[in-house]
């Protein structure tokens, strides 16, 4: 197989995480281990990436990092950022924690460009993703569950489409009538 069919192949359904943007749309997303085990597949680990540059903006409240992946002879450079984290009491958590974070999102920006993961960027139809199961609905499948004194794994719960959320719901409360 190709260095470019490995790095553009999808992900298995349980790799692929959501979450919803600023404008309530549902964003798919890939985690850096994902990232980084393809990019050993395709290269074999023979592949390396390094900060070339980075900055805290204490007015603004992020860091960024510019990052570099090297595969061979290709290079891709890509910007990373992450707003500050906070404690409940609104103090600053930790600046090394944020910049590692951002350094993360520099190299799946970076592995994007080699074609990783890609795919998740295109309209829901186009990327043929499956609809992952709404917050509402996976509330109300914990509600179900601990009405009848059970519960489910939350990894288990994540990983539910809309459609089968919609199932496991029909079937809990046909249980629940009976």
């Amino acid at each position: 197989m190709r260095n470019r069919d490995i790095l553009e192949k999808k992900f298995p359904k349980k790799e692929i995480k959501s979450r919803l943007g600023k404008d309530g749309k549902e964003l798919y997303y890939l985690e850096t281990l994902s990232i980084i085990k393809r990019l050993n597949e395709a290269f074999e680990g023979e592949w390396s990436f390094e900060i070339k540059e980075k900055a805290i903006d204490l007015e603004r409240g992020y860091v960024w990092v510019l990052g570099r992946l090297t595969c061979g002879n290709v290079v891709k450079e890509q910007f990373g950022f992450k707003a500050f984290s906070s404690d409940r009491q609104g103090g600053l958590v930790d600046f090394g924690d944020d910049l590692k974070a951002a350094a993360s999102d520099a190299l799946k920006k970076c592995a994007t460009l080699l074609g990783v993961g890609l795919y998740l960027y295109q309209e829901e139809e186009e990327a043929s993703l499956p609809r992952l199961a709404s917050e509402k609905q996976k509330q109300f499948i914990r509600t179900l569950l601990k009405s009848k004194g059970k519960t489910i794994p939350e990894e288990t719960l994540h990983q539910l489409t809309f459609q089968e959320a919609s199932e496991l719901i029909d079937k809990l409360k046909k249980e629940e009538a009976h």
